[in-house]
């Protein structure tokens, strides 16, 4: 069920995630400082203004900003970096309740998101692109029917 505390989840992650890469790709202010910046502003900000919700919001940034720190590599653009976060929001929100106190539950959370969309970029890659109606008529005249 979607609701606005799922959207104000979502939002954060994205938040957290493409500012962690931000700093860490283009400022080139390495992984560990962006995602630090990310949960030092996340976690002194969002309960401050959110209240209760706030500290849910700091750990959806947060596993977020694990995510964030994805090499530029895997992880080149900022559409890409929204569909992690946006997975690593979506994750943190099933989970949350689930497992509680899990330790490594957001560093795992990130990397089954980065996981994620880098396999089903790799996918896609994979699928045939549709040709036109030129390459396809030429492609059935080399293989002739018997």
């Amino acid at each position: 069920m979607f609701s606005m505390e799922l959207l104000a989840i979502l939002l954060a992650a994205v938040f957290g995630g493409v500012t962690a890469h931000f700093v860490s790709v283009q400022l080139q202010r390495g992984a560990v400082l962006g995602s630090a910046i990310v949960v030092l502003f996340s976690g002194l900000v969002f309960p401050a203004i959110f209240g209760p919700l706030g500290t849910q919001l700091a750990l959806a940034a947060t596993t977020a900003s694990y995510a964030g720190m994805i090499s530029e590599q895997k992880c080149a653009g900022l559409f890409p970096m929204v569909a992690i976060s946006v997975v690593a929001g979506a994750f943190f929100a099933i989970s949350h309740s689930v497992f509680p106190g899990v330790g490594g539950r957001l560093g795992t959370i990130a990397a089954i998101a980065c996981l994620s969309v880098i396999g089903y970029r790799s996918l896609l890659a994979q699928v045939p692109v549709a040709r036109t109606q030129q390459e396809q008529t030429e492609s059935y005249r080399r293989f002739p029917r018997k």
